[in-house]
């Protein structure tokens, strides 16, 4: 795995965004290539964002989704998506599994989480990562 912040995880709300056509999250897109930053997808964003999308963006979104930009949900990732909802519960929020699981798999490969949702907010503080909002 990617162990320098070299890329980012793209929430599902990003690549409905990206669907959308919204140019702030396009301009983000374009910027990582030129940075030549890796953009990755869990694959619970591979499920979030297919179950819901128009007929007419499916085929960009498999595009979006090669098995090259894709990180699976694997043991280590489900284990420490476990220990966050925990840990959060214990301190009164409380995070989705979708959610802890995208955390997990930013957290674990050490990638920059873009996203839209406040809820991610108490990540940088807590767990050191870095959070981008677009």
């Amino acid at each position: 795995m990617i162990h320098n912040h070299s890329g980012y995880l793209f929430d599902s709300n990003i690549v409905i965004a990206i669907l959308d056509n919204d140019q702030a999250v396009v301009s983000l897109v374009r910027q990582a290539q030129e940075e030549k930053r890796r953009i990755f997808f869990s694959t619970i964003t591979e499920c979030e964002v297919l179950s819901g999308i128009k007929h007419n963006q499916f085929l960009i979104a498999e595009r979006l989704f090669s098995s090259k930009h894709m990180i699976q949900v694997d043991s280590i990732v489900a284990r420490k998506a476990a220990s966050i909802q925990s840990e959060q519960r214990s301190k009164g929020r409380r995070i989705k599994t979708p959610d802890a699981i995208i955390i997990a798999t930013a957290y674990t490969a050490s990638l920059i989480l873009v996203s839209r949702d406040s809820d991610m907010n108490f990540i940088t503080g807590e767990y050191g990562m870095s959070l981008l909002k677009v």
